[in-house]
């Protein structure tokens, strides 16, 4: 396999952000092609790019809190009697299979689910560390996840487009403020490598996302990708670099024809790792029913009732997220 055909293509995307046209459509068909050659691509071109790495970097800066700080916002299911469960701060846990802690930040206006009950759990707001990691933090994290937000909804849209699916359809099912930005921190020594199938050792073994569409960022190299040739190959470690991969969300909208994609992440030598991830979700209230499909559709339908039935399978979740209860 020759040095290139190893990494991810680098699509730019510039043209997504424009009119409607023949540089659209090249755009639009560049990507597409991207990801079903490479299964995830590296995108460039799109406004604001140049920030990418600083916010992530200030995002991060969450981790340097002391432990109390963070205790502070963790979630009740971690840290019993605290008022936030499904976002903000996630510990370390010595049980868990990746011995990794992250933060979550949801909209900065959270819109509302389906009438179930404990849909409250996902439409809560984000608890903030008090003081700030650094001078303007929050700010800085709130402009990151507005950013990604928008480049992420301009490229579901425009896969969508290329599945053949209807637009406005695509468009509806993430017109609502539920995605997630999450920034993770693996300490050294947190992971225990295994070998997979192909020989590669990694600490994060192959996955696909439940989102429409994730944006991964690392502070590390050690990501892969594997395309539809099963083929992984690495995610480049390039400046204001962004790895775009489809979720399971948009592989059921589209009825199969957008794969997830699973990716990986090589062990390297046991040294600290941080990552960013934004997680592109649709509205809580939008049916999960193929985008081609024009009859009614029932709470059981929606995406909040598919959050509540998943994690109430959970262990960590357990006694805390219940089965949906039928609303139809």
């Amino acid at each position: 396999m020759s040095p290139q055909s190893q990494h991810v293509e680098t699509v730019d995307i510039s043209a997504l952000f424009g009119p409607p046209g023949k540089a659209r459509e090249a755009c639009d068909a560049a990507l597409w092609q991207g990801l079903k050659r490479t299964g995830a691509v590296v995108i460039t071109g799109y406004p604001d790019a140049a920030k990418v790495d600083q916010r992530a970097r200030t995002g991060l800066k969450i981790f340097d809190l002391s432990d109390t700080a963070k205790r502070a916002i963790a979630s009740r299911v971690m840290v019993p009697g605290n008022p936030n469960t499904y976002r903000g701060f996630w510990p370390r846990r010595e049980t868990g299979l990746l011995q990794n802690e992250f933060y979550d930040v949801g909209p900065e206006t959270p819109a509302p689910g389906p009438d179930l009950p404990q849909m409250d759990i996902f439409t809560e707001a984000t608890p903030w560390p008090d003081p700030e990691p650094a001078p303007g933090w929050r700010e800085t994290v709130r402009a990151h996840y507005a950013h990604l937000n928008r480049v992420a909804q301009a490229m579901i849209v425009s896969i969508g487009r290329s599945a053949g699916f209807d637009e406005a359809a695509i468009r509806a099912r993430f017109d609502g403020d539920h995605s997630t930005l999450r920034f993770l921190s693996y300490p050294a020594g947190a992971t225990s490598p295994r070998q997979e199938p192909d020989g590669a050792v990694v600490s994060g073994g192959q996955h696909t996302d439940e989102s429409g569409l994730s944006l991964l960022w690392q502070a590390q190299p050690g990501l892969q990708a594997r395309g539809q040739d099963g083929v992984f190959r690495d995610i480049p470690m390039v400046e204001n670099a962004i790895s775009v991969h489809v979720g399971g969300v948009m592989t059921g909208l589209t009825r199969g024809t957008v794969p997830a994609t699973p990716h990986r992440v090589l062990a390297g030598d046991g040294s600290a790792r941080q990552s960013v991830g934004f997680f592109l979700e649709p509205a809580l209230s939008a049916p999960v029913t193929p985008a081609d499909y024009s009859g009614e559709t029932s709470a059981r339908e929606t995406y909040g009732w598919q959050l509540l039935d998943t994690f109430s399978k959970r262990d960590i979740w357990k006694g805390v997220v219940h089965p949906p209860e039928s609303a139809d």
